[in-house]
């Protein structure tokens, strides 16, 4: 059960981050010695770059020295705010969407265990592509899902798939980027 000053806190944290454009993933406040560790986690359908954490760190800490009624109180506290992690459970249908192109592994709540990359996602189900040939789509309802997380992939996805996801082809390497500048750009002499 969270205290009056929890819930000011996360009322506080939760309109400074939507002002921001992002949603509040995760806040949890540890004692860490003499002082709080406020750990804020924000997501958004764009990612979250360095400098949004710090533009909202900042708006975070503003809101809290400009509060009278400051839910820190007196306490000394160390504000971290960050994005979340690759292994993070997915739990809501925003973040299936932004996991669109990603390996997920799930498990569903009969047990059985599927993976795929996450090629489209509303409120109520995902559509993975998976199977054998990577490019099979599966409808999962999420009422269906016990559990959810992307997975770290080691190698690149085949041509077919990325084809079905809608990934652009890179060059393999800056070499090879700077080679099919520099010919392009002796074509045009």
């Amino acid at each position: 059960m969270e205290s009056t000053d929890e819930r000011r806190l996360r009322a506080v944290v939760e309109l400074v981050t939507a002002r921001a454009g992002f949603d509040l993933e995760d806040l949890t406040v540890q004692a860490a010695g003499r002082r709080q560790v406020v750990r804020v986690v924000i997501d958004g359908d764009d990612g979250v770059s360095l400098d949004d954490a710090a533009a909202v760190s900042r708006a975070i800490s503003d809101e809290l020295d400009a509060d009278r009624d400051d839910p820190m109180g007196s306490a000394t506290y160390a504000l971290e705010v960050t994005s979340p992690g690759i292994g993070r459970p997915l739990t809501l249908p925003r973040h299936f969407r932004r996991a669109r192109t990603r390996l997920v592994s799930i498990t569903t709540t009969d047990g059985r265990a599927l993976s795929g990359h996450v090629l489209d996602a509303t409120d109520a189900a995902l559509v993975l592509l998976t199977g054998r040939s990577g490019i099979e789509q599966l409808t999962v309802s999420f009422d269906t899902i016990a559990r959810a997380k992307v997975e770290v992939e080691f190698s690149r996805p085949s041509a077919a798939l990325r084809e079905m996801l809608g990934i652009e082809d890179e060059p393999a390497d800056i070499d090879e980027a700077a080679d099919a500048n520099l010919t392009a750009d002796e074509g045009a002499n």
